[in-house]
């Protein structure tokens, strides 16, 4: 009996590592992905900004009067956005926007 508890725990040592290691993989499986970002951003983005900036939609982005701080700043912008014109993005989507905009015109560190 007392043999077999150790066994237990000699398997716990080793299981215990594997499923961390499984579980940094998972959350990890999506890497944001700024050149999907980019097509999310034409196809969504463009006409609202170009309708607001008189026709250089990019410039939204690069104003002297940018609302957008930080990277947290440039999260919520980027959920405000998507809710506003009713874009069901999942989260892996939204962040592989916010990774878009961020490389090419904020560059904020996170």
């Amino acid at each position: 009996m007392l043999q077999h508890k150790v066994r237990n725990k000699s398997s716990l040592f080793f299981i215990l590592p594997v499923l961390v290691l499984t579980n940094l993989l998972a959350a990890n499986a999506h890497a944001s992905d700024a050149s999907n970002g980019k097509i999310l951003h034409d196809a969504n983005c463009i006409r609202c900004h170009k309708s607001i900036m008189n026709g250089d939609p990019d410039s939204i982005y690069t104003r002297k009067d940018r609302r957008i701080n930080s990277y947290q700043g440039l999260q919520n912008q980027v959920n405000r956005c998507k809710n506003n014109i009713g874009i069901a993005w999942p989260q892996e989507q939204i962040n592989d926007v916010v990774t878009y905009l961020n490389q090419n015109f904020y560059k904020f560190k996170h």
